[in-house]
């Protein structure tokens, strides 16, 4: 399997549709649509920096998980995750993390207690790569940062009530993030903080 070239197909402000061709295990030419953030796509650039964060806040003084719920468009619903953002160029991941909490949350990043490497989100559709920042906060949850096209409710789950939320099939989870709830719940705060000393 070998990539030989990328196309520009469709470029948007935040997404380009890309035409790539690549030979398959026989050596025969085959193409693949995605789309990416960047330009060009990974497949071509090698780049494996994170797009993204996704932050798994802790509040350790209420010893509880910090869940939004919030409208997506592309599912036409809301969906229960964690708050999140793309990294701007040359930006440390720690300061995405801060800056996306406190906007989505109010609330304020206090530590970061450890985080993923760039991970894949759908590596079929998008090269989209994220990191899973693990982190504690502080501070009383608001919304009054958010943009006008963000529709977030922010709660303060405890592990109980996590598990409660994992289990219910009629509402819409993002992927990671109902990995790290189930975790979450079933590991308590050591799955935040990675078991180091608060």
């Amino acid at each position: 399997m070998k990539i030989i070239d990328a196309t520009v197909i469709t470029k948007l402000k935040f997404l380009t549709l890309f035409a790539v061709s690549y030979l398959d295990r026989k050596g025969v030419v085959r193409h693949w649509h995605m789309v990416s953030r960047g330009e060009p796509p990974k497949c071509i650039s090698g780049e494996r920096r994170p797009d993204a964060a996704i932050i798994v806040p802790y509040h350790r003084r209420e010893d509880k998980l910090v869940v939004i719920k919030e409208f997506r468009v592309p599912v036409g619903d809301y969906q229960y995750g964690f708050p999140a953002g793309l990294l701007d160029p040359g930006e440390a991941l720690e300061v995405t993390a801060g800056r996306e909490l406190r906007e989505e949350t109010g609330l304020t990043l206090v530590r970061v207690y450890r985080h993923s490497p760039a991970i894949f989100s759908s590596a079929g559709l998008s090269d989209e790569a994220i990191a899973m920042v693990f982190a504690e906060v502080e501070g009383m949850p608001s919304v009054r940062h958010a943009g006008d096209s963000e529709d977030i409710e922010v709660f303060l789950l405890g592990r109980e009530e996590v598990r409660e939320l994992t289990q219910c099939e009629e509402i819409v989870f993002g992927a990671r993030a109902w990995l790290a709830m189930d975790a979450f719940a079933r590991m308590g705060s050591d799955y935040v903080t990675g078991g180091l000393d608060c």
